[in-house]
C-alpha cells in the first residue's frame, strides 16, 4: 500500500504508534498551509468513496463556523451524526460515548472527538506539535484538550455522515465466510479482548484530557 501511495505522489512518513504517526504526518505537512485535515486513512478512503460530496464541502462548513460568532475555530472535531455513530459496534459506541462525554463537559458543548478526523488551523498545528506527547490514539482527546486549554472558543465540532463505520469495507471475504456482517461483527468485535482494548483506550484518552487541563494552571 505504501509503495502504491508513493507511486501516485503521496508523501509517506515513518510513524509508529497512532499518536506518533499523527504527529509525524502533521509535521511533514509543513507550516505554509492555511488549514490541515487530519483523518485516519481507512476513514478517509470510506468517506471519499461513499460520501465524496460531503467531503468536498468540509472547507465551506468549517469557514461558516467562524462566521457565526466571528471567532474562527482552530480545531474542529469532525464527529459522526447519530446515524453514522449507530453503524459502529457496541464495543466502540459505549466506550466512545463516555470518552466524548469527558471532553464535552469542560468544552461546554457536545463533541465527538474520537472519530479519527479533525480540521486544524496553523495555530492549532503549532500548539499540538509543541505540546502533544501521547504515543497512542489518546491524542483523540489530548489534541482538542490542548486547544481547549489555550482558548475554549477555538474548539468546535461538526457532524458528518461519511464517518460511519469503515472497517467492513476491508474485510469482504471474511464477512462472507462468517455468514454475513452481523455474524462477523459478533465474532471479531464482541470479545473480552476487544472490550478490554477499547476500554483501555477510553481510560488513556480521558487521562490525557485530565493531564492537559491540570497543566493549565502551571504554565
Amino acid at each position: 500500500m505504501t509503495a502504491r501511495l508513493r507511486e501516485i505522489g503521496a508523501t509517506v512518513v515513518p510513524g509508529g504508534l497512532t499518536g506518533e504517526g499523527r504527529r509525524a504526518a502533521l509535521a511533514a505537512a509543513g507550516s505554509e498551509h492555511p488549514s490541515y485535515f487530519s483523518c485516519d486513512f481507512d476513514r478517509w478512503l470510506h468517506w471519499a468513496r461513499f460520501w465524496p460530496d460531503e467531503l468536498l464541502t468540509l472547507p465551506v462548513r468549517v469557514e461558516r463556523l467562524g462566521r457565526r460568532d466571528r471567532t474562527p475555530p482552530w480545531y474542529v472535531c469532525l464527529g459522526r451524526t447519530a446515524r453514522a455513530f449507530s453503524t459502529h459496534p457496541a464495543v466502540q459506541r459505549l466506550p466512545e460515548t463516555a470518552t466524548n462525554r469527558a471532553l464535552s463537559v469542560p468544552a461546554g458543548s457536545p463533541l465527538d472527538a474520537v472519530s479519527g478526523a479533525a480540521w486544524l488551523s496553523p495555530e492549532a498545528a503549532r500548539i499540538i506539535l509543541a505540546d502533544s506527547r501521547e504515543p497512542t490514539a489518546a491524542t483523540d482527546l489530548e489534541w482538542p484538550a490542548l486547544i481547549l486549554r489555550y482558548d475554549p472558543r477555538r474548539l468546535r465540532g461538526l457532524r458528518c455522515e461519511g464517518l460511519e463505520w469503515e472497517t467492513p469495507d476491508f474485510h469482504t471475504e471474511e464477512i462472507m465466510a462468517a455468514g454475513g456482517l452481523e455474524a462477523w461483527t459478533e465474532a471479531i468485535f464482541n470479545t473480552p479482548g476487544m472490550w478490554a482494548e477499547r476500554l483501555r483506550l477510553a481510560a488513556a484518552s480521558t487521562a490525557a484530557l485530565e493531564r492537559v487541563l491540570a497543566e493549565q494552571g502551571t504554565e
